[in-house]
């Protein structure tokens, strides 16, 4: 593709500037002074016009794409509805159009214009789509003209109508709304860079004062939907901060100076040797520059866009010396600067010492085979004496959380309990070690990116039990079967023999999946079978998943771990259950009889009667009041959805859906991964 990206000021305005004036910084982003939170991402440049009765310098956007105008609240100006425009220059000089202009890509109209940013940015570690430029005048040549006349012409929704271009009154409502900031111009590319748009017509000028000085501020970003939640998750981030700004945490920022210097070979108007363009393009140590450390959920380093990398900050220790805070943007790439500086022999040692923010632990991305690796808070290495491949963390959220990150709630019912809940339980560690959110957020349709990541781990056949929302909820109790092959994946390694009744003989050794996968079905002719009864430890037999996850060493231990002894301990059983210690996510076993679960803990067989039952369901919350006060019960999921209410029954136990009959034996522990 040509060469289409530009440098903001055009050759002739450039020859404008007094060289002695210019003045470039890497500083955060506009009128944000607060860099821990935001870092050193956008780029300030002031200079003098020296020339300013000619006007004030236009401004050339990086690309093209969707214009909006955000004008800046408080300034002087009306912003008037339609009906009350007149398209005159007395009135544009009582309009509020002082703001700043937002230009973005848009992936479905733009898609060649956006495989050129890639190509034209080489080495460039995230493909920006969206700049901001500030502050900006929209001028009377480009509100009267540009806009109403020259610019491609779209429907408008304005007012509850939708006024299309014929209309007589559309040039009216689309400078209301632009100046409103609810219509959006295309700014396009012409056969030749000369035809473009933002080179034929007349377009919004940088603001100027009488003196000539200008000050802008450009901030460049990535923006898309995450690929592990929602945007409202987004939203929900930074009550009140629109997609519009800056400061949105599902727009990415990307160093701009960056964004410039990977550009520079192919930037209209941006050829070294000229003042302006050399102050932004300056190489290190005259300028400050930056190193890329790429930050993933997944296992794999491939592009990640997450809902839970604006929440967290990484601490770089650098040469030893101070760790600082960095934000980690959607798009996962942490750009570490380096201040300007007398240059230093070979490229700085950095250690990532921590993540901060909701709890998570990291893993160094070198690790092989990472995703059979439980990750830690310990330090490593990051080497930047090479700059390809780049530096890749692991950052992985409690597991815990991934249990409930699923907010489909299936209810088919039935004799399901351990399926489902060994159903959900592997869909959320697989997106915990392997596939970073991806697989629950797709859904029914799992793309091509997260089955590779899982095929490559796995192979194709075992990565096809668990794609496309495979198992399917409703299927039968017996399709837990085909999941135990993922478990077998993660834990392929032998357990050790147990000594019972003085004998560590075994006929068939189990693996951890195995071993994992028979503890969570409480399958009894396994656990009590003679040739198979070793691998398995009595601490944990009987207890469901609870004794599963503890096991394997994905829980640190159990939450609740009831005696069974007497009647006393039933008591003492409700008690642990409702004190506060159960926290979301955490397994839950039940049985219906003490007696039962005695023979379970005794590796016998309980009787085939319907009132001889266990159950596996899993916690989410307390029912109110909520702890230290004494709750009502707990609410749980299981085969009938996510909100199965437990509540305490008249004698004191816990009961399960509410039913006549309360429960003798509960039994929980909570994730630790």
């Amino acid at each position: 593709m040509r060469d289409f990206l530009r440098f903001f000021l055009s050759a002739a305005d450039q020859a404008r500037v007094e060289a002695a004036s210019i003045g470039v910084a890497d500083v955060p982003l506009p009128y944000v002074r607060d860099a821990l939170l935001y870092g050193y991402q956008s780029l300030q440049i002031t200079f003098r016009i020296t020339d300013p009765g000619n006007g004030a310098p236009q401004l050339r956007p990086l690309f093209p794409g969707s214009v909006q105008f955000l004008e800046e609240p408080g300034t002087p100006g009306a912003l008037p509805d339609p009906a009350a425009i007149n398209l005159t220059a007395a009135d544009v000089a009582t309009w509020r159009t002082y703001g700043t202009l937002k230009v973005k890509l848009l992936e479905k109209v733009d898609k060649k214009v956006i495989e050129g940013v890639a190509e034209h940015t080489p080495g460039l570690e995230v493909e920006p789509n969206v700049a901001w430029y500030s502050p900006v005048r929209l001028s009377e040549a480009f509100l009267l003209t540009t806009l109403v006349s020259s610019l491609a012409k779209v429907k408008i929704g304005s007012g509850g109508t939708t006024v299309k271009p014929a209309n007589a009154e559309w040039p009216k409502h689309a400078v209301s709304r632009f100046l409103q900031g609810s219509y959006t111009a295309a700014l396009r590319l012409g056969a030749s860079a000369a035809d473009d748009d933002v080179a034929k017509f007349a377009m919004p000028t940088l603001e100027m004062d009488a003196a000539g000085n200008v000050t802008l501020f450009v901030t460049i970003a990535r923006a898309q939907p995450p690929q592990d939640g929602a945007n409202a998750d987004f939203d929900a981030l930074a009550p009140g901060v629109t997609a519009a700004d800056p400061e949105y945490p599902g727009n990415g920022l990307v160093p701009a100076r960056h964004v410039y210097r990977s550009a520079a070979a192919h930037l209209i108007d941006g050829a070294t040797g000229t003042a302006v363009v050399d102050a932004v393009l300056a190489s290190w140590p005259a300028a400050q520059r930056y190193f890329p450390l790429s930050v993933t959920r997944t296992w794999r380093q491939i592009p990640n866009f997450s809902i839970h990398f604006p929440s967290r900050n990484i601490h770089v220790s650098i040469d030893g010396g101070t760790t600082p805070q960095l934000p980690i943007p959607a798009h996962g790439i942490v750009f570490v600067p380096q201040a300007t500086g007398n240059p230093e022999p070979g490229l700085p040692l950095m250690h990532v010492v921590a993540v901060s923010g909701p709890p998570s632990t990291f893993l160094d991305g070198r690790t092989a085979d990472a995703w059979k690796v439980k990750a830690t808070s310990t330090m490593f290495l990051v080497n930047f004496t090479d700059p390809a491949p780049i530096a890749h963390v692991i950052l992985r959220r409690q597991l815990k959380d991934e249990i409930l990150a699923d907010k489909v709630f299936p209810k088919p019912g039935g004799m399901r309990c351990t399926y489902m809940s060994l159903r959900r339980a592997t869909r959320a560690f697989v997106d915990h070690r392997l596939t970073g959110g991806r697989l629950v957020n797709e859904l029914a349709r799992t793309t091509a990116a997260t089955k590779k990541l899982m095929t490559d781990a796995w192979g194709a056949a075992t990565a096809e039990i668990i794609t496309d929302a495979r198992p399917a909820p409703a299927a039968s109790p017996g399709k837990a079967r085909t999941l135990e092959a993922i478990w077998e994946a993660f834990f392929p390694d032998t357990v050790p023999a147990q000594n019972i009744g003085g004998s560590t003989a075994r006929t068939v050794a189990f693996n951890g999946g195995k071993m994992f996968y028979a503890l969570w079905q409480t399958i009894e002719a396994v656990l009590g079978a003679e040739g198979t009864k070793r691998n398995f430890p009595d601490a944990h037999v009987g207890k469901g998943a609870p004794g599963a996850i503890v096991a394997i060493g994905l829980s640190a231990g159990y939450l609740v771990d009831p005696a069974h002894a007497n009647a006393a301990d039933i008591v003492t059983n409700v008690t642990e259950m409702l004190d506060g210690r159960l926290t979301p996510g955490c397994m839950i076993q039940f049985w219906n009889l003490q007696s039962d679960y005695t023979l379970e803990r005794t590796r016998q067989n309980i009787p085939a009667d319907p009132t001889h039952y266990g159950h596996s369901p899993i916690h989410r919350e307390y029912m109110p009041p909520a702890p230290p006060a004494t709750p009502a019960g707990i609410m749980v999921v299981d085969q009938f959805g996510g909100e199965t209410k437990c509540p305490t029954a008249p004698d004191g136990r816990i009961s399960w859906r509410g039913g006549a009959d309360a429960e003798d034996v509960w039994i929980a522990a909570q994730w630790d991964d």
